[in-house]
């Protein structure tokens, strides 16, 4: 069987002959981007095969479609996409920095949010009567009737398992104490000799390109360590979409992407519990929000029917679900609560987000906008709540951007046209200031930055064609003249030893995902007849990094003062934590979801019209009159 090594990583993985590239990478765990899930669309799962000239005898030859998405010298380069060539002998190959997935931990801002902690689970002590006090009664009646006692309520449940387990614990017979772990102050989770205080709860937030664990102490209401990581099922796509055809295809994908996240998540537990010093089955709880595809996929459900209309999910409530059966490496009773979802495509990240909005969100005119591979747009007017979702697609993540990166260190997320007329970019620094600081490509917030800034310099006109080449020395043509590229900044100077580059293309895919956005906004506030706005509130990792003047000048929302436009981070993790610090916002979660009023763009007329005109890409300049 032929062997594929994968560079730089250095995994080798056996390969049934005639299988493909991408096939052979996901077996061997190894994270290459796949924007449209390997169906040779986007060109994005590109390679280096080491040995160029030798690599006919390890690959079928490289076909026209495939030519058609090899960068201008791929072919000479030895570039080849790994969803369209096929093994036929051992071969080894590089991962450009720009064809990676998963493998750096995208940036998750949060906000440190004081609740007075009122968590749903508590340890308590109890005394264990005496076995030769009478009546004569055995362990398990004893150690039910002592935890009765302390909460103050005899119908206390106390599965056979957990009995079982204390029975597996040193002097557990002798122990004259013992600490329970409770939920909801009527089930015994677990059960310990002696006495424990320490309580410990993860909150989860799960996006379609990243994940985020939070590690929480219950008692004081407090972060002890977050991990954050990709989403590692981006192997079969970078949007829902893609996913949702894999399984349609082949239902044992479900399962695979479920054991991709789980393993994913687990990873990330072990990890934060090892930094605060703690045992994972000390974490006694668990909250996990996301869209409805993730919440599905988590949850063992067939998120098919979300892809095609009428774009109902399978489930739609809340969800309390014993960790052990969804794969979770924490107290394995621990009940993991998973937020419902308001519609096909607003799920319980969003409800999460609404969550942490205080009493002013819902007096006067708010939007909150989550933009991602899906926005999603909630409305607050007068004390009602309406929302809609729009497919952006995830061109706001980096992704179908020729040079498009995720949120990772050499990401450039600014650029910028100084009095010059030169171009200017700034990239996520590395880490501790370690590792090449060049830059490797464009990430979601750069893509906007520099349109805004090249709308800014007349570089790209209101109808985002950039400007004839002879414009400006950055700007590269065709044969007639017409700029098709604009170089950001040089070979020599980047990671990846190529230029970084913003298309014409590029700026159609910004056109495309801002004018889906901005039309379902405007719907949304001609529904309720509203004309001005107090406040927009940007959600997400996304929308953190944002400037606001950028997206007032390329008319991504509509026109405010500048100082009206506030991000508000990671809000769907910061939701889930409060759920996990106070109970009473689990119930508070259920009762904004009965309460918001959902409009479906499938099923509106003026759609379309909107979308068309919100295609220009211009400044507002009564945005501006009150900056």
């Amino acid at each position: 069987m032929p062997r594929v090594t994968f560079h730089p990583d250095s995994r080798t993985v056996e390969v049934k002959e005639g299988e493909r590239l991408l096939a052979a990478a996901w077996k061997a765990g190894v994270g290459i981007k796949s924007i449209c899930g390997g169906r040779g669309k986007c060109g994005s799962c590109l390679v280096e095969i080491d040995g160029a000239a030798s690599q006919g005898a390890a690959l079928t030859p490289l076909g026209d479609d495939e030519r058609t998405l090899l960068p201008e010298d791929g072919a000479q380069r030895g570039y080849r996409l790994a969803c369209l060539c096929e093994i036929k002998a051992d071969v080894a190959l590089s991962v450009p920095p720009e064809s990676q997935a998963v493998r750096s931990a995208p940036r998750k801002p949060y906000t440190v949010i004081d609740v007075d902690p009122r968590p749903i689970v508590r340890r308590l002590c109890a005394s264990v009567p005496d076995a030769y006090a009478p009546p004569p009664r055995s362990l398990s009646e004893r150690l039910r009737s002592a935890v009765g006692e302390a909460l103050q309520r005899p119908a206390v449940e106390m599965p056979l398992d957990v009995v079982a387990d204390y029975s597996l614990r040193p002097g557990f017979d002798a122990a004259r104490e013992v600490t329970a772990t409770v939920y909801a102050d009527r089930r015994i989770l677990a059960l310990r000799p002696g006495r424990q205080q320490a309580l410990y709860g993860v909150a989860i937030d799960i996006g379609t390109t990243s994940v985020v664990v939070f590690l929480c102490d219950l008692a004081r209401g407090s972060i002890l360590a977050m991990r954050t990581a990709g989403n590692p099922q981006a192997i079969y796509g970078e949007d829902v979409i893609s996913r949702m055809t894999h399984i349609q295809r082949d239902i044992a994908a479900l399962g695979e992407m479920r054991r991709l996240l789980q393993d994913e998540l687990n990873r990330l537990i072990a990890e934060a519990a090892d930094e605060a010093g703690i045992a994972v089955d000390d974490i006694a709880d668990a909250v996990a929000v996301g869209n409805p595809t993730m919440q599905h996929l988590l949850l063992g459900v067939n998120p098919e029917p979300l892809g095609r209309g009428p774009y109902l999910p399978v489930w739609s409530e809340r969800a309390e679900v014993e960790a052990a059966a969804l794969g979770l490496g924490v107290l394995p009773r621990a009940r993991v609560c998973v937020f419902p979802s308001i519609a096909g495509y607003i799920g319980g990240d969003t409800l999460a987000a609404v969550l942490t909005r205080g009493p002013e969100f819902y007096r006067g005119t708010h939007l909150l906008i989550d933009v991602g591979t899906n926005g999603e747009v909630v409305l607050a007017h007068d004390g009602e709540l309406f929302a809609t979702s729009c497919a952006t697609g995830p061109v706001y993540e980096g992704a179908h951007i020729r040079c498009g990166v995720r949120a990772v260190p050499g990401a450039i997320e600014r650029v910028w046209v100084d009095a010059g007329a030169r171009i200017r970019c700034a990239a996520i620094p590395q880490s501790e200031g370690k590792g090449d600081p060049r830059p490797v490509g464009l990430c979601g917030s750069g893509v906007i930055s520099s349109v805004a800034a090249f709308v800014g310099s007349g570089l790209v006109a209101e109808d985002g064609g950039l400007a004839e080449a002879p414009r400006h020395p950055a700007l590269r043509g065709d044969a007639n003249g017409r700029a098709k590229e604009a170089v950001l900044v040089a070979g020599p100077y980047t990671r990846t030893g190529r230029d970084i580059v913003l298309t014409q293309q590029d700026v159609r895919s910004v056109q495309l995902g801002k004018s889906a956005l901005r039309a379902g906004i405007e719907i949304l506030l001609a529904e309720r007849g509203i004309k001005t706005l107090d406040r927009i509130h940007l959600a997400g990792t996304f929308g953190n990094h944002l400037e606001p003047e950028d997206i007032l000048k390329i008319g991504l929302v509509p026109p405010v003062p500048v100082e009206r436009i506030r991000s508000i981070g990671n809000a769907a993790g910061d939701g889930a934590r409060m759920a996990l610090f106070d109970r009473r916002h689990r119930r508070r979660a259920a009762t904004l979801a009965r309460r918001m009023t959902v409009l479906e763009l499938s099923l509106r007329e003026d759609f379309q019209d909107l979308f068309v005109t919100h295609t220009a890409l211009a400044p507002s300049p009564e945005a501006f009159a009150a900056a």
